[in-house]
């Protein structure tokens, strides 16, 4: 399994679509196999991810919460966006 840490942010700074917390280290446990998570925007609370094993089921679970501010990341830390049918790495 991998763990990829996003860092707490400095209260009061950013805003509510960021993915890190002003409160606590956010940390994104992926599965044996899996290599994009879905991580919702810190405001919204609670566990705030689904991980994914292929860049498919990662763009079906991205569109499934579309109105709601998240972003795609690989468990190398990689953000990715959707083009189309694929995953692009965006950073």
């Amino acid at each position: 399994m991998t763990t990829l840490t996003i860092e707490q942010k400095m209260s009061g700074t950013g805003s509510i679509h960021d993915l890190a917390s002003e409160h606590r280290d956010r940390h994104i446990v992926f599965g044996t196999g899996c290599k994009y998570a879905v991580v919702l925007a810190s405001y919204y609370g609670g566990k705030g991810y689904t991980t994914h094993r292929t860049a498919e089921a990662a763009l079906s679970a991205s569109r499934k919460v579309r109105e709601y501010s998240h972003s795609i990341l690989g468990s190398d830390g990689k953000r990715y966006s959707a083009n189309g049918p694929d995953l692009i790495c965006i950073d």
